[in-house]
């Protein structure tokens, strides 16, 4: 049995393995560094180091200046923003023709605190009607 991840006595070393035993090897090693990793974080921890977690990526709003609405096509949309996380449609009661929405987004979570960015992206007709923009600055926090 092997102790905190490492061959006890008596076992085989890595170094020892031979060819025909690669992938039994390999195994162990992944059982081993899962373990390590494991470990490490579980330290992270008991340290109180709150990890980051990021979702998504962030919107390039500062490239928003250089789409025209009625102008500039899909491909101008993706040639300045990027994919878009998510699309769908939309319609909103003064305009009952339906919009083509990209939806970009990112989350980053520190601890309690949330930053959170969205930006809608409108079409219509396949050309750039508009854009939705919000960004929470760290204005949202988590309720225990």
């Amino acid at each position: 049995m092997d102790s905190c991840g490492f061959p006890t006595p008596g076992r085989r070393r890595w170094s020892d393995r031979t060819s025909g035993s690669d992938q039994a090897g390999h195994k162990e090693l992944r059982k081993w560094m899962v373990r390590a990793v494991v470990g490490m974080a579980f330290l992270g921890l008991l340290t109180g180091c709150a990890p980051t977690i990021k979702y998504g990526s962030p919107p390039r709003t500062d490239r928003l200046e250089t789409l025209r609405p009625g102008v500039s096509s899909t491909a101008d949309v993706l040639l300045a923003l990027g994919e878009p996380r998510g699309h769908g449609v939309a319609r909103f009661p003064v305009d009952p023709q339906p919009l083509k929405i990209w939806f970009y987004e990112y989350t980053e979570a520190r601890g309690k605190q949330v930053d959170l960015k969205i930006l809608l992206v409108f079409f219509r007709q396949e050309r750039y009607g508009g854009h939705l923009w919000f960004s929470s600055a760290e204005l949202l926090d988590v309720v225990e």
